[in-house]
Formats: C-alpha cells, structure tokens, sequence
C-alpha cells in the first residue's frame, strides 16, 4: 500500500465544499484482551466487513517517510476509560492496524453507518505495535511503530539448567 494519499483523493476531501470526509478505523488486538479493540474516528457508530467499531474521536497520523524506523502517534480520548484500562492491564505490545476511508463510501443515513457497496481503502498500515502507551484521566497516548528485531536477544531461546534440565545431569 502506499504511504501517502493519493493526490486527486487528497484535494477533493480537502475542497471547502466537499460532503466527504477521511476517516480512521482503528482496530488494536492483544493476547490478553478478550475481543479486539475497533474504534472510529467519528461519533457515530460503522459497521465494516460485518465488525462493529465504536464511534470516537481520536487522533493518529500517517506514518513517517524519513530515514527513521516508520512510526505514527496515537492519541484517543480516554472517554469511557475502558481503552486506557484495557491497554495499561495488557502485557507486552498490542497490534495495531489504522485504515482510513472517505465518508462517500458510506451509508450516511444509517446508524450505524454501513458500507455502500466495498469501501475502497485512501490509506492503511497493518502489522504494528503499539508502545509507549501512557494513560491519564484524559487521554490515551502511545506510539505506533514496527517491531524492531535488531533489538531482540539472539537466540531467543537459550538452553540453560532451568529449560533443558536434561542437558545439565
């Protein structure tokens, strides 16, 4: 996919007289979490691919295109705290996945909102994580950005007494 919006999408939701809007759908999964987390940036509710996310406002932006590791910055209103609860109970990084569509791929009149036909994708990042999550009474906030493997032990596996007892007779 690629990392920017595309030009002619660009100007036609930026026109003062546009009706349409680009908006996120955030999805954050994790281990420890009983169901995924899928939010939208919007107050009503849309329902994409037979999924339910739940309309609120937040804030996340296109990832980076610079010599840097690519990395965006999550900012969701901690509204009804159950994010923020859900997250700071969570152990290790979560996945994240952000697609942004335009409104004119909807059914405005609905609620929730549904898909007028097959919603075609304006911008999308899949297989992140989620880190430097920081949570407080009015926001959640946290970093997404790729695994960085260069920082994982190697071997991740190691055969010691505790593991392989029956190498240490």
């Amino acid at each position: 996919m690629n990392r920017e919006i595309p030009e002619s999408v660009q100007r036609n939701l930026e026109q003062t007289s546009s009706p349409d809007a680009l908006i996120w759908f955030l999805t954050i999964t994790h281990d420890n979490l009983s169901e995924p987390i899928r939010v939208v940036s919007d107050v009503f509710d849309y329902i994409v691919g037979g999924e339910t996310f739940t309309g609120l406002i937040f804030d996340v932006k296109v990832i980076s295109d610079t010599d840097q590791t690519p990395y965006s910055e999550l900012r969701v209103q901690n509204v009804d705290r159950r994010i923020g609860q859900a997250l700071r109970e969570a152990q290790g990084r979560a996945k994240v996945e952000a697609i942004a569509y335009s409104t004119a791929d909807f059914d405005l009149t609905k609620d929730p909102r549904e898909e007028a036909g097959t919603p075609a994708e304006v911008y999308a990042f899949r297989h992140f994580e989620l880190s430097d999550v920081e949570v407080n009474a009015a926001e959640v906030t946290g970093r997404i950005m790729l695994a960085d493997y260069t920082q994982e032990p190697w071997p991740s596996l190691r055969a010691t007494a505790d593991i392989c007892p029956g190498l240490f007779v």
